[in-house]
């Protein structure tokens, strides 16, 4: 198939959502599938990945003012989205849905290419700032309503956001797909402890919990924080990685001071994409917890990472999280929001190595037999052709 991808994400930044529209086409075109991305041109400085280099990637220049960003890209990508459809004639156009981000809507009119709408989180729930005034979310809405309607596959990573689309709008059961994060087993592969901590400069001797990813209000870090504590009384000589930035850390630099912990508690800071699985091999347990901020749970491409670089994890129970720990028995879940409990998880983990070892081991396996990107893009590859009957049905 020829497929054009299209998403809003500067694609040369190490986060989640450009993490996984990269990793999936990786992964289609590796499969034998004809590969094209339109998507903003990266900052000054700045550049796809190097892994990601052989795709084909058309950039269009946006303005970045504010205010001026998502209309200059709506736009310029409405034009440039015609001029493929015209020239390249795709069998799929791949949307990455981004709230108000009508562009493929508008430039399909009159094309007789099959569409597959994958949403990440509803718009009302997910915009900051001016995008949260009512009459603004619900124009968001509208736009994504009249989307779902229009493709032939909508897509997203969690039950529950497809459950919510289909209740709302009508979508038939039978055009809703979930596809789930996934990992670069190559990439997230178990090491050595000693061997990590070593490459890193951390004191060998351990024991290490550590959380690698964004610091934002879903999260529930504070409940980590809360922990620490506990988790001294019992392990005296167990330190807290915190790896990564985000919008929470200086509410949470000030609760570890406040807390007297910041002997215990070392924020990393951003680490580079490359030195993420170094992170996480240096720690004897991950953690990955969720806090209700919304109403759907997501995917936690951390969760994954963690999994297959075979190491056990604590995190909370429900959807998309403790479900699948469980499942899969590679980890111990917590209850949500409670320090104590989740600190009596990790102090057990920490004294029985044996335990940790079989958790590792299921984890991993579990990663390769079927939750790589390759996997999901598999499944995604299955959506693309059921779209594209869809179309030619149509015609």
């Amino acid at each position: 198939m020829r497929i054009l991808v299209f998403c809003d994400e500067d694609l040369s930044i190490a986060a989640g959502g450009a993490r996984q529209v990269l990793e999936l086409a990786k992964a289609l075109s590796l499969d034998s599938h004809t590969i094209r991305i339109v998507g903003p041109r990266p900052a000054h400085g700045h550049a796809l990945p190097q892994e990601f280099a052989a795709l084909s990637f058309r950039p269009i220049s946006v303005w970045r003012v504010a205010g001026l960003r998502p209309l200059s890209f709506l736009i310029a990508s409405w034009s440039v989205l015609r001029q493929e459809l015209a020239a390249w004639r795709p069998d799929v156009l791949l949307w990455f849905d981004s709230p108000g981000q009508i562009g493929p809507l508008l430039a399909l009119s009159g094309h007789p290419c099959a569409s597959v709408l994958f949403v990440n989180g509803l718009p009302e729930e997910e915009v900051q700032g001016v995008w949260r005034f009512p009459l603004v979310r619900w124009a968001l809405r509208i736009a994504l309503k009249t989307t779902a309607r229009r493709v032939q596959a909508v897509v997203s990573i969690c039950g529950e956001i497809v459950t919510q689309m289909q209740q709302a709008w009508e979508i038939p059961s039978e055009r809703c797909y979930v596809i789930r994060n996934g990992v670069d087993g190559d990439r997230f592969y178990p090491r050595t402890h000693d061997a990590a901590r070593a490459i890193l400069g951390l004191p060998v001797s351990g024991p290490y919990i550590g959380f690698v990813g964004g610091f934002f209000p879903w999260h529930g870090l504070e409940t980590l924080i809360e922990a620490v504590a506990f988790v001294r009384d019992k392990v005296p000589a167990a330190t807290f990685l915190l790896v990564g930035d985000g919008q929470t850390r200086p509410a949470l630099e000030e609760l570890v001071q406040k807390r007297g912990l910041a002997d215990i508690v070392r924020f990393v800071g951003r680490a580079e994409y490359s030195q993420v699985p170094l992170w996480i091999a240096a720690c004897d347990v991950c953690v990955v917890l969720h806090r209700q901020t919304r109403s759907y749970p997501g995917d936690s491409m951390k969760l994954w990472e963690y999994l297959s670089c075979g190491r056990p994890v604590v995190t909370t129970v429900g959807p998309g999280y403790g479900e699948t720990v469980s499942a899969i028995q590679c980890g111990l879940v917590t209850e949500p929001d409670d320090a104590e409990d989740l600190a009596r998880q990790l102090v057990h983990l920490l004294e029985d190595p044996h335990e940790r070892g079989k958790m590792s081991e299921r984890g991993r396996e579990a990663v390769l037999q079927s939750h790589t990107w390759r996997a999901r893009a598999q499944e995604l590859e299955q959506v693309c052709l059921a779209a594209c009957a869809a179309t030619r049905r149509a015609a």
